[in-house]
């Protein structure tokens, strides 16, 4: 899971008495799949304390501490460089802990869902992509396409394209067709997203790999203070969510999220 860190968004949106509650929701909802000791909650340093309360409260969730906080695609590496480490053919599952959810064992479900499909197809990267609610939402549009080959019992969906801050024009044709919203929720193997990084955002894993030897090692803290000092600025959405070809779509169509193109910190990894 991933702790917010867009400030702009944060601040006008996000009252400081709600981050905890969304927090602890996701934290919740990620542990209705997976056991909390396979969960791992991403942080900026300067952003601990300001969890510590609710991590108190499981005791089994990994921490894992960025020296700073440089986008969300080194957050998103960082944890899944450890898993990859550990299990190179983990499942991972990127819950946002920012988001309102009605309907989160439903969703959880549809998780499992797309935990099979990435099973049966593991070059796949899965969206969870939820039904607008409206034309006013801020954030990435999915334009879905035909049922994938194979997954069609699990209604898995190719992407036609993503589109990011559509005009009112485009949000209506779009709202009066079949599309859906960026919910930030990911299902993928632990290769495949680590795939994407390497092609689409080299810099990032470049500047990650010299923790590759160090994970779990006495001088992996100070080693990624130093990795982070050279770490570039980079957003996950680079990689992801303007190349179609590489990411199928699960419409939920029962469970209602608040989403806006966030920087989340919380990710539940599964294997």
């Amino acid at each position: 899971m991933r702790g917010p860190h867009n400030r702009r968004l944060r601040r006008s949106r996000i009252p400081t008495s709600a981050r905890h509650i969304l927090f602890r929701q996701a934290l919740d909802r990620a542990a209705r799949l997976i056991d909390a000791d396979r969960l791992c909650a991403v942080l900026a340093r300067d952003h601990c304390a300001y969890y510590d309360t609710e991590l108190r409260d499981w005791p089994g969730v990994r921490r894992m501490v960025q020296p700073a906080y440089r986008g969300s695609a080194p957050e998103l590496f960082l944890p899944v460089l450890r898993i990859a480490y550990e299990d190179p053919h983990a499942t991972v599952v990127v819950i946002p802990s920012d988001q309102l959810v009605d309907g989160e064992a439903r969703l959880m479900a549809y998780v499992g869902r797309a935990a099979q499909a990435v099973a049966q197809r593991p070059d796949l990267v899965v969206v969870i992509g939820a039904h607008p609610l409206s034309l006013e939402v801020p954030c990435t549009w999915i334009d879905p396409g035909d049922l994938v080959e194979g997954l069609e019992t699990l209604a898995v969906r190719a992407v036609r394209r993503f589109v990011a801050r559509p005009s009112r024009g485009e949000a209506v044709a779009l709202y009066a067709g079949e599309a859906l919203v960026n919910t930030h929720v990911v299902i993928a193997k632990v290769g495949a997203l680590l795939e994407l990084g390497r092609r689409y955002l080299p810099d990032v894993l470049e500047t990650l790999e010299p923790l590759e030897a160090a994970f779990g090692m006495p001088e992996e803290r100070l080693l990624c203070e130093a990795v982070y000092e050279q770490m570039p600025y980079a957003d996950i959405a680079h990689a992801l969510f303007v190349r179609p070809q590489h990411a199928a779509v699960l419409p939920v169509s029962d469970v209602r999220i608040s989403t806006e193109d966030s920087v989340p910190a919380v990710h539940a990894l599964a294997s």
